[in-house]
């Protein structure tokens, strides 16, 4: 399986919302999904039905065994038969000789069953990894927030003692100074609310292997590192290979092979056995020998056979309607993603540094008494709901990303 998304997010660095005064033990997204994947119970249980399957193909795959059984006949009666005196006793050794190419016929169905669950089981891989990759992107956006969140609140408290420096000057009504503290107030609220959305994203990652608590202070990388996509049209051509379009071609060969085993059940197998009979009244031993052969096989065979065609047909409908799907939920996907990107670039490119230049222009004019406290404090606001916006749109833009590549990730051995 080939989880293209750990490389292509290519974080590099340390998101900043490191708590301050503490060692951060960093963790990495590959070391995220690795200790995921190794953990996962439900992978546990797919890679333990694929044990299963195979060992089913192998026990399909052996010949019928032979039968060792043996009687004992008139001993024990009434009369001339009392006792043991003219008692036969039969070692007998039989097989059933099957005809029509059945062994094959389990063996390419054993073969199928396997092909299937290994399937499933990249699916369920791609499905943890995947989970695990959005809630690793969660965790970078909320320590950006944070950072964003303790950064306001050291300009509200810069601001605040400088307005208090003018309100003692009397150049500045008072009524500036309770604004700047409730504007300090707003900040710490926005402070813990981000510390709070931190530990939630923190708890729900190290879920993803068990953990109770977490066990990492941070996660490594920066957002704003957008990684490009290919064009949708060489996405979409990937879809007939990925895990869960070849499901549904898996299925149908499952599905073509019981059918197979069910047209070699047409023909009768044929029971055969041989053996040595002891006559005690002759004293004397002779070979006895069997042939046995079921009636009935071609009407049970065609039944067999219309339900397997039943089921090629619904699997077959359902797939049509299920590329369909998959190609529309992959453009839908593919135009957020677009849509986030030229947000983020606008933001990050444009927007954000006007405001970061608007912003230094209204402090210097506030501080030479021409912008109100008002003025300066929408100049603040601004900026950060820039900031936060940009952290928004490229968490948005990985996610769809991880989503993306989820839809499109090919199993192990196939190249795009």
């Amino acid at each position: 399986m080939n989880l293209r998304w750990l490389m292509a997010l290519a974080f590099a660095g340390t998101c900043g919302a490191v708590p301050s005064g503490q060692a951060a033990e960093l963790l990495r997204l590959e070391e995220a999904v690795t200790r995921s994947l190794e953990s996962n119970p439900i992978l546990a249980a797919e890679l333990a039905e694929v044990r299963a399957a195979e060992s089913r193909a192998e026990r399909a795959a052996l010949p019928t065994q032979f039968v060792v059984g043996g009687e004992l006949e008139n001993f024990g009666g009434t009369g001339a038969v009392g006792g043991a005196r003219y008692a036969e006793t039969t070692l007998r050794l039989s097989r059933v000789i099957e005809l029509g190419g059945k062994r094959e016929a389990r063996r390419a169905l054993g073969t199928a069953e396997v092909l299937r669950q290994r399937n499933l089981a990249d699916s369920a891989k791609l499905e943890i990894a995947s989970r695990t990759t959005a809630r690793y992107v969660a965790v970078a956006a909320a320590q950006q927030q944070l950072e964003f969140a303790r950064e306001r609140v050291k300009l509200a408290e810069q601001t605040r003692a400088e307005v208090d420096r003018w309100v003692e000057a009397a150049r500045n009504p008072s009524s500036d100074l309770r604004a700047a503290e409730i504007a300090v107030a707003e900040a710490e609220l926005a402070v813990e609310d981000a510390e709070h959305e931190l530990a939630s994203a923190r708890m729900t990652l190290a879920a993803s292997w068990g953990a109770i608590e977490p066990d990492f202070t941070a996660v490594t990388g920066t957002l704003h590192e957008l990684p490009p996509v290919e064009p949708f049209e060489i996405l979409a051509a990937r879809l007939p290979m990925t895990p869960t379009q070849r499901d549904a071609l898996l299925q149908a060969d499952t599905i073509a092979a019981r059918r197979r085993v069910a047209i070699t059940s047409a023909t009768p197998d044929i029971d055969v056995s041989i053996g040595v009979r002891r006559l005690e009244a002759l004293d004397d031993q002779g070979l006895v020998m069997s042939v046995s052969v079921p009636l009935g096989s071609r009407p049970r065979a065609n039944l067999a056979i219309a339900e397997a065609d039943a089921q090629l047909a619904a699997v077959q409908l359902r797939r049509e309607a299920q590329r369909a799907e998959s190609r529309q939920a992959l453009f839908s996907l593919y135009q957020e993603m677009r849509h986030a990107r030229t947000e983020h670039d606008a933001l990050l490119e444009e927007m954000v540094p006007k405001a970061e230049q608007a912003y230094a222009l209204t402090q210097r004019g506030f501080e030479a008494g021409r912008f109100s406290f008002v003025t300066l404090t929408q100049a603040q606001r601004t900026l950060f709901e820039l900031r936060e916006r940009s952290v928004d749109a490229a968490a948005r833009y990985h996610t769809l990303l991880v989503e993306v590549e989820r839809l499109t990730a090919l199993p192990s051995g196939i190249s795009p």
